[in-house]
C-alpha cells in the first residue's frame, strides 16, 4: 500500500519552550553524536557471503557490494548513516540535489556521493540496469514478484523485512535489514540505534512536561480531519518522546492507519498537542467546530509549512539523520505548544 509523502520546518526557540538540560544529558548527548558521526565513515566489513531475508524470499550477497542502487524512497539515508556512498537513488520528492536532503547532506559529502538520481515515479529497469550496481536495495519501496525477478536479473536485490507490509517496518529495522545487506552484518545499525535512543532517551528525561500528554500528527483532506494512527513512522517518534494517542481515536483507524474526522466530530482531535505537518492552517481555522476548541484557543496545533519543508520532510524519512535532525527542532516547539500559551507558539526556523 503506497503513502504519500506528508510533510517540513525548524524552530524560534520562545520563552518557557524548553527546560536547561542537565550536566549528564548534555554528556550523554556529546557521546551520541560522536557515535552518530562515525558512522559517516567506512562501512564496518562484518561477514560475507551474507544471506538476507526478506518479503519474498531470499538474497544471498556474495561479497561487499561496490556499487549499491538506492531504489527505496528514502533507502541513500540510510546508506550515508552506514558510510556507504550510493552509485543511484530514488527521488522521492522534493528535487532536492542528489535526492539529499540537508539532514544529509554532511554524510554525502564526506563520502563523495554525486550519485545518479531516477526521478520518474516507477522503477524504470533500463535506466537501473545502466548504472550496473551489484546490489539494489529497495527496502523502502512496494516491490512485486515481476518487478522482483526483473530486477534480480541485473544484480542481488534486497526488499523489506518479511515480517512487515511494503513501507511499515520501524527505521530501526529498515537500518538493520540495509546493513546486512551492505557490511555483512547488523553491529553497525546497532550502534547507530543505540546513540539515537540515548538521544531521545536525554530528551525525554529533560523535558517531563511531554510524558503522558496526548498527541497526533494530522492533515486536512477533502473537507475533514485525517490523523495518523500510531503504527505510521511519525507517530512512533512522537510517541518515543512520551506523547500519545488516546485509545478512543485508534480504534477509528482504517486498514491503511488513517483516522477520518468530520468536521462535526472535532471535539475528538481537542488533545494537547496536534502537529499539522501539510499545513493547510487556513482551511482548519475556518471550521467553527475547530475554532471552539482549547486546542485552538490555547494554541497547541504545530503548524509546519508543508511537505517540502525541511522538518516536515524529516519527520516523514524517518531515517536516522533525519530522525536526529528533527529531535533538535521538534521538542522547542512542542514545549511551546504545550504550556497553554498562544503566545508562545513556537515559530518554524532552522
Amino acid at each position: 500500500m503506497t503513502r504519500d509523502p506528508l510533510f517540513p520546518v525548524p524552530f524560534r526557540t520562545l520563552p518557557r519552550a524548553t527546560m536547561p538540560w542537565p550536566p549528564f544529558a548534555l554528556r550523554l548527548v556529546a557521546a551520541v553524536m560522536l557515535i552518530l558521526l562515525a558512522m559517516t565513515g567506512r562501512p564496518m566489513a562484518e561477514g560475507f557471503p551474507v544471506t538476507v531475508p526478506h518479503a519474498l524470499g531470499e538474497t544471498v550477497i556474495e561479497a561487499r557490494p561496490e556499487r549499491v542502487l538506492a531504489l527505496g524512497r528514502n533507502d541513500q539515508d540510510f546508506l550515508y548513516a552506514l558510510g556507504v556512498a550510493p552509485v543511484a537513488v530514488r527521488e522521492w520528492w522534493g528535487e532536492q540535489p542528489y535526492a539529499t536532503w540537508p539532514w544529509a547532506e554532511d554524510a554525502r559529502q564526506a563520502l563523495g556521493a554525486e550519485p545518479e538520481v531516477l526521478s520518474t515515479p516507477n522503477a524504470n529497469i533500463e535506466w537501473i540496469a545502466a548504472q550496473q550496481p551489484d546490489l539494489i536495495l529497495a527496502v523502502y519501496e512496494d516491490i512485486n514478484r515481476r518487478q522482483y525477478r526483473a530486477l534480480s536479473r541485473i544484480a542481488p536485490v534486497v526488499l523489506w523485512p518479511a515480517e512487515y507490509d511494503a513501507y511499515r517496518a520501524p527505521w530501526q529495522d529498515q537500518l538493520r535489514q540495509t546493513a546486512l545487506a551492505v557490511t555483512g552484518g547488523t553491529d553497525a545499525a546497532d550502534e547507530i540505534i543505540a546513540a539515537l535512543d540515548a538521544k531521545t532517551a536525554a530528551i525525554r528525561a529533560a523535558h517531563p512536561e511531554l510524558e503522558g500528554r496526548s498527541g497526533a500528527l494530522a492533515d486536512y483532506r477533502k473537507g475533514e480531519v485525517v490523523l495518523f494512527a500510531s503504527d505510521h513512522a511519525p507517530s512512533r517518534f512522537l510517541a518515543a518522546l512520551g506523547l500519545h494517542l488516546p485509545e478512543a481515536l485508534e480504534e477509528r483507524a482504517d486498514r491503511q492507519g488513517w483516522i477520518h474526522v468530520s468536521p462535526e466530530e472535532l471535539y475528538l482531535i481537542d488533545l494537547d498537542v496536534v502537529v499539522w505537518p501539510n499545513g493547510n492552517r487556513a482551511a482548519v481555522e475556518d471550521l467553527e467546530t475547530y475554532r471552539m476548541l482549547k486546542l485552538h484557543d490555547e494554541g497547541r496545533s504545530i503548524w509546519l509549512p508543508g511537505s517540502t519543508d525541511t522538518l516536515a520532510a524529516a519527520l516523514w524519512f524517518q531515517s536516522p539523520l533525519s530522525l536526529d535532525y528533527a529531535l533538535d527542532r521538534i521538542v522547542p516547539m512542542l514545549g511551546a505548544a504545550l504550556d497553554g500559551d498562544p503566545e508562545t507558539q513556537a515559530a518554524p526556523a532552522d
